[in-house]
């Protein structure tokens, strides 16, 4: 199976809309001009064999439960733009259920009863979603809460329990190797046999010196080794791997630029494939 390759969805990607490579779109949620609105967000210029929609703050890895009113908001604009899934991220971004929210992303503490809440969490979000596979992202991190259990046992277990498919961020997983000193590969061989399905991003990111760590600012080209895992990825994935979004949040490319990261993304997967 060649997953659908494309972007998380930006004003210039409309442009590359006749892309052959483009075969996929993620709309970001929270980008949308009005997301509490229904709304087609992708346009009627051309279908895609694969839509689906990014959150940023179900919060899944809270203690209290993630909001109703945004998860329907969630809904009704996967319904209107013919989505078969929705993602977010293991991590939580709001203390308390009308709590504020943080503007980031912070990892959970690695603990049962963390882990207890975020299964809790996910399957109120599976169950709301029905028909809709959700995806649960990976996150990049700087600090690690006191721990009962390593960020990828805590990720296989939710896995496990929850039934959920896996969004595989390959930039988080590199850039959290460099910055906190593992093996990426070992990482993803690991955790991919409990993920029933998978999505994935890719990004390119920059090494702030000072701080000695690797940051995933969705500003830069994808680097080489961000592809030679992707490919490492999907060769452990097979089967299974569903889409493949790139991600750019700065510094964007020319038109040339745009197609060419989503072609590469579109060759790599067409020749893992054919070498099974």
């Amino acid at each position: 199976m060649v997953p659908a390759t494309g972007y998380g969805l930006r004003e210039p990607v409309r442009g590359i809309y006749d892309e052959p490579a483009l075969t996929g779109i993620e709309i970001t949620f929270e980008q949308a001009d009005d997301p509490l609105s229904l709304q087609r967000y992708i346009g009627d210029e051309r279908e895609f064999d694969y839509v689906s929609v990014h959150a940023l703050k179900l919060s899944v890895a809270s203690a209290d439960p993630p909001r109703r009113d945004y998860m329907d908001a969630l809904l009704a604009i996967a319904r209107e733009n013919g989505a078969v899934s929705v993602s977010d991220h293991l991590g939580f971004t709001r203390a308390g259920e009308r709590g504020a929210e943080m503007g980031h992303f912070a990892p959970p503490p690695y603990t049962h009863a963390a882990l207890d809440a975020t299964c809790r969490n996910i399957d109120t979000v599976m169950r709301h979603f029905g028909y809709l596979n959700f995806f649960l992202e990976n996150i990049a991190y700087t600090f690690r809460f006191k721990a009962e259990m390593e960020e990828r046992e805590f990720l296989i277990r939710t896995l496990q329990r929850t039934g959920c498919g896996w969004l595989l961020d390959v930039t988080n997983v590199y850039a959290n190797s460099v910055n906190h000193k593992y093996d990426p590969y070992e990482f993803i061989r690991e955790v991919m046999p409990f993920a029933p399905r998978v999505e994935m991003h890719l990004a390119g990111g920059l090494f702030n010196a000072r701080l000695s760590t690797y940051v995933d600012s969705h500003s830069e080209p994808i680097p080489q080794e961000v592809w030679d895992l992707y490919r490492y990825s999907l060769e452990q994935g097979r089967g299974k791997v569903e889409a493949v979004f790139i991600e750019r949040d700065a510094n964007f490319p020319d038109e040339t630029g745009w197609r060419s990261e989503v072609r590469t993304a579109r060759e790599i997967a067409l020749e893992v494939e054919a070498r099974t």
